[in-house]
Order: structure tokens, then sequence, then C-alpha cells
């Protein structure tokens, strides 16, 4: 199973802009995890499965 991260931009309307959204796909780096488990900080990714995850770890684990 190959996922991604998706990365979005988004800005706000205002009255002399228009919304501007784009997507970035990265591929995670899931050789920094080695560990059985991951870490339980909270830094929200979400997968090109459209699922968010709340760790990179967490979807490396979802990969393997």
């Amino acid at each position: 199973m190959l996922l991604n991260i998706l990365q979005s931009t988004r800005q706000l309307p205002t009255k002399k802009k228009h919304v501007i959204e784009s997507a970035v796909l990265l591929s995670p780096n899931c050789d920094q995890y080695k560990l059985p488990g991951c870490p339980r900080d909270l830094d929200p990714v979400c997968g090109s499965d459209m699922t968010t995850y709340p760790n990179e770890c967490s979807l490396c684990m979802k990969i393997r």
C-alpha cells in the first residue's frame, strides 16, 4: 500500500483576492521510525487515502 502525505494551502477570500487552493504530495520519511510504536505528539498529516493521521509515524505504521 502506498500512501503519501497531502499538504494543502488555502487562502481565505477577501474583496480583492480569490481563494487559492493547492495540494502537494510528499512521500513520508518512514526510515526514521524504527520503534514498534509511535510518539504521541500531535502533528496531523493527511494521507493520500484521505485519512488524517495524528503524525507521520502513524501514517508509516499504516503503510507497513
